[in-house]
């Protein structure tokens, strides 16, 4: 079977062509319906800030990559910024998506941008820090599970 983010990782090929083929595979294993499963709910977690440079680089460079694979695969996808990278911290900073990060935090060296991780049904499932493929490898793998 093909693994999508063996496309992803390879640093042969342009980012948004890889992706686009890994999306449109994806689509098309998925049948005549074109639709994942969406009952998994799971959600991939990017939360960041206007101020961080990789925040805005992945959100720039990457995070349309991400929706179009929690299209194919059926997971969420939450995007959470705030304006400065020093309010992270503080609880509360990111609104009624805040309650879910910090039940994420314990399990970061340091709770700082980018942070990414994967729930599901509102518990965690993994936290990745700033490693967000490996948040997607982890989304990709959650959604697919019963």
């Amino acid at each position: 079977m093909l693994n999508p983010l063996h496309l992803v990782q390879s640093g042969s090929v342009n980012m948004n062509r890889r992706m686009f083929c890994t999306a449109s595979l994806a689509t098309l294993a998925m049948g005549s319906s074109g639709q994942a499963d969406t009952n998994t709910n799971v959600t991939f977690h990017f939360y960041g800030a206007e101020d961080c440079p990789p925040c805005m680089a992945f959100k720039r460079n990457n995070l349309s990559d991400v929706e179009a694979m929690g299209r194919a695969y059926g997971f969420a996808i939450e995007d959470n910024i705030i304006a400065r990278t020093r309010d992270v911290p503080n609880p509360g900073a990111y609104g009624d998506r805040d309650p879910i990060l910090r039940l994420a935090a314990p399990q970061l060296e340091l709770v700082y941008p980018p942070i990414f991780f994967v729930s599901q049904r509102g518990e965690i499932v993994s936290v990745h820090a700033h490693d967000w493929q490996a948040a997607l490898e982890s989304a990709r793998q959650s959604a697919r599970s019963p």
